[in-house]
């Protein structure tokens, strides 16, 4: 028998402990030790590739000035089948039309049916109420960009267009795809945006070894002869970053 795999849990996370590789059994023994000062609970689990989905994305830096909506791309990590959608939030805003009738402090947004509008706040109108100064005070959250020019709503008067630019807000999984071993890459179709991805276990597991084991400090939790099959992963999932966890056994060609 050889050490397969040496690893600490992370608190309250799926740890991945041992991966089998295509084309081989393991017949393995696996111990957990809880090297801290207070009670940790552990699961030990085995779980197929396929339930390694995305679960988390996140904009790392949204880009400017897009005048519509990029397509988002999830590449690489092992896995397939990943898709999101991205939404805007205004950035910019350039008056066209300066309508009449207006108030210094009128609030009129961009009004895109089941989309959080934009709001311009007038800083300044003419005699006749004519915008001459506006300012962005919230750029809103859309999935569906209003028209260009954008008509508002709201306010003493009416007739005022306003251009609006975006940028990307957030990330919308649609699909966690299946098979992944790191997290793929987000790109965008245009523009300067940035996004980050993150995987987690979906818990479906094959087998669950061990449920919820409270280990006292210096408590062992120990497993004997346990198969795992090509594609197989174990992990282990433990409230605290304590619990050591070893594994030896024998991988074979099948």
């Amino acid at each position: 028998m050889s050490i397969l795999a040496n690893q600490m849990s992370a608190a309250d996370t799926a740890v991945e402990v041992l991966t089998i590789p295509t084309g081989r059994r393991t017949t393995f023994n696996i111990n957990a030790v809880n090297t801290g000062s207070d009670i940790a609970t552990v699961t030990l689990y085995a779980a197929s590739r396929e339930a390694v989905r995305v679960t988390g994305l996140a904009v790392t830096h949204g880009g400017a000035s897009y005048v519509a909506i990029p397509d988002v791309t999830l590449e690489g990590g092992g896995g397939t089948g990943a898709t999101a959608t991205a939404r805007m939030t205004a950035d910019s805003m350039t008056l066209v039309d300066a309508g009449t009738g207006y108030t210094v402090g009128d609030e009129l947004i961009a009004v895109v049916a089941g989309q959080t509008a934009a709001v311009v706040t007038v800083t300044d109108v003419d005699g006749a109420g004519a915008i001459q100064a506006a300012e962005l005070t919230s750029g809103g959250d859309y999935a569906v960009l209003p028209d260009s020019p954008a008509p508002v709503s709201g306010g003493s008067g009416s007739g005022a267009t306003f251009v609006l630019t975006f940028a990307v807000l957030s990330l919308t999984l649609t699909n966690p795809g299946t098979g992944f071993s790191e997290p793929p890459t987000v790109s965008f179709s245009s523009g300067t945006a940035t996004g980050e991805t993150g995987i987690d276990i979906v818990l479906e597991p094959r087998h669950i070894f061990e449920h919820a084991v409270a280990l006292n400090p210096g408590g062992i939790l120990y497993r004997t002869a346990l198969i795992l099959g090509p594609g197989d992963r174990l992990y282990a999932q433990a409230d605290t970053d304590t619990v050591a966890l070893t594994a030896w056994g024998i991988s074979a060609l099948i």
